[in-house]
């Protein structure tokens, strides 16, 4: 047996069918702004290690610190002696 369907039905069905569709939508609005909001924290973190991490000097900043200060020394140590001499 075929059931008809008025116009009216159809319409109220149509309309619910959006509605349910809308609160999905909804729904899933509310999830990607709280990933969004996840990802903005990370991203923050992120510079902040980044940050963090650029303003240690690096192995070979400090081997030329290390060389320099040794060839200081020496100098020093050179002009010690020149006038311990005198």
């Amino acid at each position: 047996m075929n059931k008809k369907i008025t116009i009216d039905a159809l319409a109220r069905m149509t309309q619910d069918e959006f509605s349910r569709m809308g609160e999905r939508f909804d729904i899933m609005d509310a999830r990607f702004d709280k990933v969004d909001e996840r990802l903005d924290k990370m991203n923050n973190t992120l510079k902040t290690v980044l940050d963090v991490v650029l303003e240690i000097p690096s192995k070979k900043a400090f081997e030329r610190m290390e060389t320099k200060v040794e060839a200081n020394d020496v100098r020093l140590s050179s002009v010690e002696r020149k006038i311990s001499n005198k």
